[in-house]
């Protein structure tokens, strides 16, 4: 009987660490063009299941990448849980080796399947959607700032970093909107999100690129995809605080905005944003209320293939 194989790996800027399970055989290879070569030809003899590495600030993308083009099944993994997973097998210390051999125990463990990687258009999207991010939280502390300060000096240097970034958040959201508008997201399904009040061009394409699970999944499973839905807290007698978690920050990003418009124009998530505020609930807990709401109207109307309006869902 063959065994499946399962191979960790642990991937900094100058070198890989490879575990292989269930083998039990480690080996280090130059992060370089020549060692990736190396590391696909020893993994090909090895025919593994899975290739299990983490999300590690884009270190990761290129491996993965010319691993998938030499036919070799890989999967990007969330580093949360092969952490808590870490933990759980008693791997306290942490070492470049140690991580690559708990991704493959972590692998074999959970049965992980080989995911296919974003195309480069899907990768460059996300890219912008993070950076958009970044400069955003970067401007509303500037502009809080802004209000503390006295010293016009101050004011004016403030004022300065504010409009530099304000000019590069629009040039990402210009690249962005360029890029969307040449990916291939099929016609009628953009028309049928943005059928629904709140949801523009941008925001139909991004989600078409981002999720393509939408139209395809439950309703749970879409709010879990995208970490909009509510986890509970609950210990013995103990009810905890519902928090959301994990998920694609780069598509909660881009309902954030949307769903703030339909919270107030949307007659559906108008109606359940104040319902949400009326019984006490905080601003951003309603807001992520709606984005859940929003995500399972959407795919719905994607499921069905109507629009909003007659509503079908």
């Amino acid at each position: 009987m063959l065994r499946e194989v399962f191979v960790g790996i642990d991937i900094a800027e100058d070198i890989l660490d490879v575990h292989v399970l269930p083998q039990e055989t480690a080996f280090v290879c130059k992060n370089n063009a020549n060692g990736r070569k190396q590391l696909i030809r020893r993994l090909k003899k090895e025919a593994p299941h899975v290739i299990a590495m983490e999300a590690s600030g884009g270190y990761e993308i290129r491996v993965a990448a010319e691993l998938a083009a030499a036919h070799l099944p890989v999967a990007i993994v969330n580093p949360g849980q092969v952490r808590d997973f870490a933990r759980g097998i008693g791997k306290l210390a942490k070492t470049d080796a140690i991580d690559a051999y708990v991704l493959a125990r972590f692998a074999q463990t959970n049965k992980v399947e080989p995911k296919p990687l974003p195309s480069e258009a899907e990768q460059l999207i996300k890219d912008l959607v993070r950076r958009r991010r970044q400069l955003i939280k970067l401007r509303t502390g500037e502009k809080n700032r802004l209000h503390r300060v006295r010293s016009q000096p101050i004011r004016q240097s403030i004022l300065v970093v504010i409009q530099t970034l304000d000019e590069q958040i629009r040039n990402i959201e210009h690249d962005l909107n360029d890029i969307l508008k040449s990916s291939s997201v099929a016609p009628e399904k953009e028309e049928i999100l943005k059928s629904f009040k709140g949801v523009g061009q941008v925001t139909a394409r991004m989600l078409l690129t981002l999720l393509p699970e939408l139209g395809n999944a439950t309703r749970q499973q879409i709010a879990a995809l995208v970490g909009v839905a509510p986890l509970n807290k609950d210990s013995g007698k103990m009810r905890g605080k519902r928090m959301i978690g994990g998920g694609r920050a780069d598509v909660r990003s881009a309902l954030y905005m949307p769903a703030v418009c339909a919270s107030q124009h949307n007659p559906i998530i108008k109606a359940l944003y104040q319902r949400l505020i009326r019984a006490g609930k905080p601003g951003k807990v309603a807001i992520t209320a709606c984005m859940r709401k929003m995500l399972v109207i959407l795919n719905a109307m994607l499921r069905k293939k109507c629009s909003f309006e007659p509503l079908c869902c």
